[in-house]
């Protein structure tokens, strides 16, 4: 299992319900009961039972290295992230810390809290064996971690369709905020959740931009190309491509249903792709009209023919096979044929 780069909008995804059970993951037929087990937990009991796997975890000796008789979601794969040091054998607070964690985590349904969280603190003591102040802090920022996404559950999550309820998913974000610095310090909050957090900010608020009835959609166009420029510069070539598709789709759509003027969707593209690709855009438009009214023309004719009775079935066919060899090439009618039974059909492309 190779680390990954985590785009998670969490607050729009919201949170999973059940404590620690937002690591759950059903991989194996057997894990079911263990699953349903856990679900049936209260919040109190859910807490006991991380403050248990910690307790435990900390003199559980089966493990030496974390990783041996692994689970079978994670037989054969790499652990994720990294344990590093610097110069003075502090531990190097990173995301990577976090993709370790959740790597072991993700087992979860498979093996019981309390051997997964071993094996993550086996896995830090062997790792940084050689490195005491490293290890005292790896296993310090676990169990804040550990209580931490325990204690996320029990915030109350927002019912309905998240993008409806901007304000709620706010006001729980700053609920998520404050509970992280109970058990975690500002430099791991950073670390672990500011990927997030920023991409959180840009999504809500690119939601908002989107719904304002009070901006044209070239407006809309300006302000979201200026609002994915405040994105770290990973996050933003992550989604850049995405969401400018998306942007593009939902504004032409829009200026279609208006009968927006042609400047207009020229400003639009500009604002969201720039101009050269504004220019490839209207180069495609121009394409498409042309072939658009090459197929019209084509369907009518086909019709009148299609239509007259004075001539025979075999006639008909003969005329209308003419008239697609005149005006289409082999390549052309392949997709003339798909077209053809569309039409028929009442079906518009």
């Amino acid at each position: 299992m190779k680390p990954k780069v985590a785009i998670a909008a969490t607050a729009l995804l919201l949170i999973s319900a059940g404590g620690f059970l937002w690591l759950a993951r059903d991989t194996a037929p057997e894990s079911s009961s263990v699953a349903k087990q856990q679900m049936s937990l209260s919040p109190e009991q859910t807490a006991a039972v991380v403050a248990d796997a910690i307790a435990k975890s900390k003199t559980d000796t089966r493990f030496k290295t974390g990783v041996e008789n692994m689970p079978r979601s994670l037989q054969d794969t790499e652990v994720d992230g990294a344990l590093s040091v610097d110069n003075a054998g502090n531990l190097i607070i990173s995301r990577s810390i976090r993709q370790t964690f959740d790597y072991f985590l993700s087992a979860i349904g498979e093996e019981d809290l309390t051997t997964i969280v071993s094996r993550i603190r086996a896995y830090i003591r062997n790792k940084l064996a050689d490195y005491p102040k490293a290890m005292a802090q790896a296993e310090q920022i676990l169990d804040g971690y550990l209580s931490y996404r325990e204690a996320l559950g029990h915030i109350a999550q927002i019912g309905g369709n998240p993008a409806d309820n901007i304000s709620g998913v706010r006001q729980q974000k700053e609920q998520i905020a404050s509970l992280r610095t109970q058990y975690l310090s500002r430099e791991v909050i950073e670390a672990f959740f500011g990927d997030e957090d920023a991409y959180d900010r840009y999504t809500m608020a690119r939601i908002e931009i989107m719904q304002d009835k009070n901006l044209s959609a070239t407006e809309k166009a300006k302000r979201a190309a200026e609002l994915l420029n405040t994105l770290p510069p990973e996050l933003k070539e992550s989604v850049e491509t995405l969401n400018k598709y998306q942007e593009l789709t939902s504004l032409t759509d829009d200026w279609k249903a208006r009968g927006g003027k042609p400047e207009e969707l020229r400003a639009i593209r500009e604002q969201l792709v720039g101009v050269e690709a504004t220019e490839r855009l209207e180069a495609l438009d121009q394409e498409r009209a042309a072939w658009d009214g090459r197929m019209n023309d084509y369907l009518s004719q086909r019709d009148t023919i299609l239509k007259n009775q004075a001539l025979s079935q075999q006639d008909r066919e003969r005329q209308v096979n003419d008239l697609k060899q005149k005006n289409f090439n082999q390549q052309e009618r392949i997709r003339v044929d798909a077209l053809e039974t569309m039409h028929d059909q009442g079906i518009k492309p």
